[in-house]
């Protein structure tokens, strides 16, 4: 019998094979380990350089900023000292706008302004010289009232006197004229 036929040959033979597929699997298993623990380490390697290159890109920004900031601040300075000096040049020539516009302006402006201060003035005077006429007056009305009430009150005191003076005369005269109208009538 030849050896492919034989029994111990094939368990020999399977045996070899099971020892063969055992070692590969030994060496399978060894491998994923292996593999695994290369990946656990790689992904720790991984994570130490992306941690390294985010400090590194932190530190780069941060030279940036330092050297784009004194720029930046630079430019912006230059750009507000420009600008002053454009507003104050408009602020100049605004101003020289103004003054030769007041210039142009003025004789009209104290035209207009003598005008409305005539107006002004002939108002003012009718004013003062209503409110010197109404002093004068209630002046005098004072004055001529002060004369005035010491001879009223002589009056008032003769006229009872002055009266009865007058009705006698008065008498008199009609008698004296029914006199003379009687003497001549007879």
């Amino acid at each position: 019998m030849s050896d492919s036929k034989n029994p111990e040959f094939e368990k020999e033979q399977a045996r070899e094979g099971l020892r063969t597929v055992s070692e590969i699997r030994q060496k399978l298993d060894i491998l994923a380990e292996h593999v695994e623990s290369r990946k656990e380490a790689l992904e720790e390697e991984i994570q130490e350089h992306l941690h390294e290159s985010l400090a590194n890109a932190r530190d780069s920004m941060e030279r940036i900023e330092e050297n784009i900031a004194p720029k930046v601040e630079k430019a912006i300075r230059t750009k507000m000292e420009e600008i002053d000096r454009k507003m104050a040049r408009l602020n100049e020539e605004g101003l020289e706008a103004v003054r030769q516009e007041l210039v142009k302006a003025t004789p009209e402006i104290t035209e207009k302004i003598l005008q409305d201060l005539d107006k002004l003035i002939a108002e003012n005077t009718r004013f003062t010289k209503m409110e010197i006429l109404n002093q004068v007056k209630e002046e005098l009305d004072k004055s001529i009232q002060s004369k005035i009430e010491p001879i009223n009150i002589k009056l008032e005191k003769d006229l009872p006197a002055s009266k009865t003076l007058a009705i006698s005369a008065l008498a008199l005269a009609a008698a004296a004229l029914l006199g003379v109208i009687w003497l001549t009538v007879r």
